[in-house]
């Protein structure tokens, strides 16, 4: 078994909750968190009993990461938990901005949570990794999005900030491979999500087959390229993107 530990920011469902339980799974203790801690805390205790290894729920809000990103990390020394890897994945989809028509609070506060509250968490833990001396094996995620160079409409927002969190994940590799850490970033395009079972079956079939694989990337994918990412098989990797989007960044136009 692992002594191996990774906090994945927005993990009590979806492609958060999909990389908790392959962590898990491959007995490493995991810490998730939610904007809401009771949240965190069921869904914690319910993997702790699936799998029979710790996983800790707390609350961290990206939205306001500069106070609530210093109060995660005050209860993981708290606690006594050292990481080896941070998930940053917790997002704000900023669907349905008007460009002539948002506020900018609501604008910026998808900048804050996507970007701001990536960094907040991935500098607090490399701080952490360096002062545990993990850093030789310290991993950084950022879940990005094929959208950090093809735009959505009336998404403005969302899509500067996978831009930025592409950028981000550059600059910090460049930053943090003096001490060993590394960072990557997961761009995937569709995932099967809540909001899939929501569409109806006849909405999600179609657009399944505007994928050029024909498969919508799942939560279980997901878990699966962050623990290469995590571990020793992506050793020589930094600074990198991966594509995970079923082959649409090789369509000339979208459409999806």
């Amino acid at each position: 078994m692992s002594n191996r530990c990774v906090l994945i920011t927005g993990a009590v469902r979806n492609s958060g909750l999909g990389m908790a339980r392959k962590f898990l799974k491959e007995g490493w203790t995991v810490v998730i968190t939610s904007r809401n801690a009771e949240d965190a805390q069921r869904k914690a205790e319910e993997l702790t009993e699936e799998f029979g290894t710790a996983c800790y729920g707390f609350d961290y809000d990206p939205a306001h990461a500069d106070s609530s990103a210093a109060a995660l990390f005050e209860k993981l020394e708290i606690n006594g938990i050292e990481l080896d890897c941070v998930i940053c994945n917790a997002a704000n989809f900023g669907r349905f901005m008007n460009p002539l028509t948002v506020t900018a609070e609501a604008w910026s506060e998808v900048l804050m949570t996507n970007v701001v509250g990536y960094f907040l968490p991935a500098r607090l833990a490399a701080q952490q990794m360096i002062k545990t001396q993990k850093a030789k094996q310290g991993t950084i995620i950022f879940i990005g999005s094929v959208n950090y160079k093809d735009a959505l409409p009336e998404r403005s927002a969302y899509v500067a900030s996978k831009g930025a969190i592409r950028s981000m994940t550059k600059a910090l590799a460049l930053d943090l491979g003096q001490y060993g850490i590394r960072v990557n970033c997961i761009a995937p395009g569709p995932i099967w999500t809540e909001r899939y079972d929501e569409m109806g079956a006849d909405e999600a079939e179609r657009r399944r087959k505007l994928v050029p694989l024909q498969t919508i990337t799942t939560a279980e994918n997901m878990g699966q390229i962050a623990w290469f990412l995590a571990n020793e098989a992506s050793q020589n990797m930094t600074g990198s993107v991966l594509m995970v989007d079923g082959g649409m960044d090789c369509l000339i136009s979208g459409g999806y």
